[in-house]
C-alpha cells in the first residue's frame, strides 16, 4: 500500500470514483466528516501522512462509494443547518431543500411565541431539533412511525442537547387529543412508479418507508390534509415538503379534501417546486 498524504488520498479517490461515474466530491465529505474537520483545516492538513490504518479505512470507504453507498451512511454522520447529525440507513439523509423548509418554517412564524410545533415523520430529528435549537421558546415533539428511526432522533437529541418529547406514531393515530400551532413534514412523496429514475444509491439504502406514498406519491399528504382540522389550532400551518412534479396534484387534492384551505407553494433553486404551506384547515 502506498504511503499516502492526505491529498494524495484524496487524488487517487477522485480519479477512481470519477472512472466509476461516481461522486468525486465525496473523498472530502468522507475526510472532513470523519475528523471534523472544516475545509480550511483539511486544506492545513494536505501534506500530513496519513496513519496506514486509516489508509486502511479510506480506501474501503471509497470502495463502498463506489458501490452505490451513500457516504453520509458510511461516515453515520450528516450536516444539517450548520450543524452535524447523527444518521444511518434507518433514516433519510438530510437534503438543503429540508434546510429550505426549516428556514421558512422560521422566516414565518413569529419567533417570540411559545407555539406547539410537531415534527411529523421525524426521522432523525433534523428538522424538530433544529426548530428548537433556532427558537427555544418553542414547544417541539418529534413523532414517526419508526421506532428505529426514533431511536436515531433520541441519538441526535442527546448529541445537541435537546429534550423533546417523542411519539411513535402512524400519522395521529397516538396523538388523537394533540392540538399544534404548526405541523412540519418532510414526508413520503416519491411514487413507487418513479423508480426508474431514481439514483441507485437511494434505492439500495434509503428507507423505502421514508420515501414511497401511494396515490403517484400523494397517499400521505391525502391521509395529512384529511386529518389536520382536527389538530391544528384555528390559525395552525402545516408547512411540507414535496416532489418537485406535484405542485398542481398537490393543491388539487387539498381543495377537493378542504376547500376553504389556502396553499402555498416555493420553489427550489433550481425553480423546481419542493414545499407547501397550507392554512384555514376547517
Amino acid at each position: 500500500m502506498n504511503n499516502w498524504n492526505y491529498l494524495q488520498a484524496q487524488r487517487w479517490a477522485v480519479d477512481y470514483l470519477k472512472s466509476r461515474g461516481k461522486d468525486p466530491y465525496a473523498p472530502e465529505f468522507l475526510l472532513k466528516m470523519l475528523h471534523d474537520w472544516d475545509t480550511t483545516t483539511l486544506l492545513m492538513h494536505h501534506r500530513d501522512p496519513m496513519p496506514a490504518d486509516e489508509q486502511k479505512r479510506f480506501c474501503r470507504a471509497i470502495k463502498r462509494v463506489a458501490e452505490d453507498e451513500p457516504v453520509q451512511y458510511i461516515v453515520g454522520k450528516a450536516p444539517f443547518f450548520n450543524r452535524t447529525f447523527v444518521i444511518s440507513p434507518d433514516v433519510l439523509i438530510p437534503e438543503p431543500e429540508t434546510e429550505d423548509l426549516v428556514e421558512w418554517v422560521l422566516k414565518d412564524m413569529p419567533k417570540d411565541q411559545p407555539l406547539k410545533v410537531l415534527d411529523l415523520g421525524t426521522g432523525s430529528g433534523v428538522i424538530g431539533i433544529t426548530l428548537k435549537l433556532e427558537r427555544p421558546n418553542w414547544q417541539v415533539m418529534l413523532s414517526d412511525i419508526s421506532a428505529d428511526a426514533l431511536r436515531v432522533a433520541q441519538a441526535n437529541q442527546r448529541l445537541h442537547g435537546t429534550n423533546l418529547p417523542v411519539q411513535e406514531s402512524d400519522l395521529f393515530s397516538a396523538l388523537e387529543d394533540e392540538k399544534f400551532d404548526v405541523i412540519v413534514t418532510n414526508p413520503p412523496y416519491v411514487s413507487p412508479s418513479a423508480v426508474d429514475q431514481m439514483d441507485q444509491s437511494v434505492l439500495k439504502y434509503e428507507p423505502p418507508l421514508a420515501l414511497f406514498a401511494s396515490e403517484n406519491g400523494l397517499g400521505f399528504y391525502h391521509r395529512l390534509f384529511a386529518e389536520a382540522a382536527r389538530h391544528l389550532t384555528p390559525n395552525g400551518r402545516l408547512f411540507g415538503e414535496t416532489g418537485y412534479d406535484q405542485e398542481e396534484t398537490i393543491q388539487e387534492l387539498l381543495k377537493r379534501l378542504n376547500p376553504q384551505a389556502e396553499i402555498e407553494t416555493r420553489h427550489d433553486e433550481a425553480d423546481k417546486m419542493r414545499m407547501i404551506q397550507a392554512w384555514n384547515f376547517r
